[in-house]
């Protein structure tokens, strides 16, 4: 059935008043750290930027004392490590879940998925144990382990739901052309199962990214504090909360996220296609 102009506009309508209530508090965001400070407060708020002021941003990045380039790094490093881990981990043990029989696989996969379900503050003191008796405590190697915990189960059942759609015969062909199971599984397999192995990452990596909790209870020093913990302890020269300075920063912190996004999308696509086509 031919859809018609009046559907055709109310569903277009629908999707930009979805993504302006989405934008929204991004857009107030931004809109506030060009401010001045009296206008930040004003009774009445305005969308108008008058005057326009770049003061937060120069607070954010050298005046504030809080070494964002530091925290930031701090911030890569660990979420990038956890989902290079995490692919690789979901990655391995998705597909010998969905290829190979194993008894109770039902049960390890609701397991994986119940294993979210006790994440939180229900285990910090027992990581606390542990990571005080192996030393480590204020490094961004626990975080690392901390977040893989969180994410490695989410990623195997991912990958797993991915590998199964893959037909088996693929692999067949391969190996009867002479691949090795090596060449079908990097060549052909994981390809097409790349928009799985992506969504896996990105997972990871926003999970860790906006991580706060861990940070703050696990990490104390800037060599492995992360940017969210890093940017709620600062102060101004009066030691009160410069709010136009966080919400400076707040803008830098998605920026990553927002790049990342933009990268990957284009990637997602070509990952549907890739590896299924010989030459």
């Amino acid at each position: 059935m031919k859809e018609t102009n009046w559907a055709r506009t109310w569903k277009y309508a629908s999707l930009f008043v979805l993504m302006a209530f989405t934008l929204l508090p991004f857009m107030w965001l931004l809109d506030t750290t060009f401010k001045e400070k009296e206008a930040i407060f004003a009774a009445t708020p305005t969308w108008i930027i008058d005057p326009l002021t770049f003061e937060h941003y120069a607070w954010a990045l050298g005046k504030s004392g809080m070494q964002l380039g530091k925290l930031l790094a701090n911030s890569a490093i660990a979420c990038s490590v956890t989902a290079l881990l995490t692919g690789i981990i979901a990655c391995i043990s998705g597909y010998g879940l969905a290829r190979y029989r194993v008894p109770g696989i039902g049960l390890i996969l609701a397991l994986l998925v119940l294993a979210q379900m006790i994440q939180g503050p229900i285990i910090m003191i027992p990581w606390y144990k542990v990571a005080s008796a192996l030393a480590l405590l204020n490094t961004k190697t626990l975080l690392v382990l901390i977040y893989g915990t969180m994410t490695i189960p989410v990623g195997v059942w991912i990958m797993s739901g991915f590998f199964k759609v893959i037909p088996i015969d693929l692999e067949e062909a391969a190996l009867i052309d002479g691949a090795t199971k090596f060449q079908t599984l990097s060549r052909i397999i994981v390809p097409l199962a790349m928009p799985g192995l992506v969504a896996v990452c990105l997972y990871s990596f926003i999970l860790g990214w906006n991580d706060y909790q861990y940070s703050l209870i696990f990490t104390n020093s800037l060599d492995a504090k992360t940017v969210q913990v890093g940017i709620a302890e600062v102060m101004d020269s009066m030691g009160q909360t410069n709010w136009g300075g966080i919400l400076a920063s707040g803008v830098i912190i998605v920026l990553p996220i927002i790049v990342l996004f933009s990268i990957i999308q284009k990637f997602l696509v070509e990952g549907l296609t890739a590896g299924s086509v010989k030459g």
